[in-house]
């Protein structure tokens, strides 16, 4: 089996091609060839398995939609990226909505269909190095009580389901790293524990605090309605008008907190922690919604983050390349003040910081 050691901290951005079925489409080699040219070395497919079943049949898999994602394995391959793949949506769990059929934590044949997945990915790469290609077993799982929300799971399951995906894998092959989300509590990521694998990875996602990365985003209700203009670092002001309004809790929970670069290394620790003992960590997704948000505030907090991440050896991806939580097309006019050779609008000024922190 190869030694996770050799994986140093892989810094770059989530592609968003079959992000939802909708607007399933091929990846595009610019993409990669730009990542690279930057210096960038890794990105995150995060993909929803309806783009490559047939008529709903989790068994009946298209092999057009696969042969788009080997191309996007060779694009990785010709540049140098390295490509983790990701299920944003798997057969019986998604965070986002529509809610699934079937419960991933709950039903056996959502959880059987998953397995069979992952299998037909791990046949598919066997012959790929790994330095070239990754897993990332399913995205955001998030811990409640399934008899209330079906999306939500227990630690326990979480962890029955990550043990039965990699023994799947390893039953294909041995030397490939499979890396899981941490599951999302009150107190935020917590690695999955007990499992004992040399290349079973761990990731969290960096979005704190919600007051400013997802300042004005509509899918997160509570910082869309906050009509305030936070500043990082700092305590979000203001917060009293919104206590009395549904969304009470998620105002509340920031009330008198001072959020700085000593509040998100804390915020961090477990997965710090696991990195000191030779875990492989990533974090797998950051950024911030630009729409509204202060630029000073938003070039500290990458600053912040940026730096914390490398200081502990820790790589990282940006939620994506080309949109709002990117660096081209991000929709915030004022940030994109250069040009690209093809017409795309870049922000210069954040693509350059993230370049000092490669």
């Amino acid at each position: 089996m190869s030694e996770i050691y050799r994986f140093g901290p892989l810094r770059g951005f989530n592609l968003l091609e079959k992000f939802v079925v909708q607007n399933n489409r091929p990846f595009v080699e610019l993409d990669f060839q730009r990542m690279a040219e930057w210096g960038f070395d890794f990105v995150r497919l995060p993909m929803d398995y309806r783009c490559w079943i047939t008529n709903g049949d989790f068994y009946n898999i298209s092999e057009k939609v696969l042969k788009e994602i080997d191309q996007a394995v060779e694009f990785g391959k010709k540049y140098k990226v390295h490509v983790n793949i990701c299920f944003h949506r798997a057969p019986g769990y998604c965070i986002n909505w529509p809610l699934e059929p079937l419960s991933l934590w709950r039903d056996d044949e959502a959880l059987d269909a998953c397995e069979y997945h992952w299998r037909v990915f791990a046949k598919r790469y066997k012959d790929f190095e790994n330095r070239y290609v990754s897993f990332n077993l399913v995205n955001e799982p998030v811990a409640g009580d399934n008899s209330k929300d079906p999306r939500a799971t227990t630690m326990d399951n979480y962890r029955d389901f990550c043990k039965r995906m990699l023994q799947a894998i390893r039953d294909i092959d041995e030397d490939r790293l499979v890396i899981a989300d941490g599951l999302i509590t009150r107190e935020g990521y917590q690695p999955v524990p007990g499992i004992d694998d040399p290349l079973f990875g761990q990731s969290f996602h960096m979005y704190e605090p919600g007051w400013l990365t997802h300042l004005g985003a509509i899918w997160v209700y509570p910082y869309f309605m906050y009509a305030e203009q936070p500043t990082y670092p700092g305590e979000a002001p203001n917060l009293d008008k919104y206590i009395n309004t549904p969304y009470r809790g998620a105002f509340l929970k920031w009330k008198g907190v001072y959020v700085d670069k000593v509040w998100l290394e804390k915020w961090m620790k477990p997965y710090l922690e696991l990195k000191e003992k030779g875990v492989f960590v990533h974090c797998g997704e950051l950024g911030i919604f630009p729409v509204r948000v202060d630029r000073v505030s938003m070039l500290n907090w990458y600053r912040d983050i940026l730096s914390i991440l490398s200081r502990h050896g820790i790589g990282w991806a940006l939620w994506n390349l080309r949109g709002p939580f990117g660096i081209i097309e991000t929709g915030r006019e004022e940030f994109l003040t250069e040009r690209l050779p093809n017409g795309d609008r870049l922000d210069g000024e954040l693509l350059r910081l993230l370049r000092s922190y490669l």
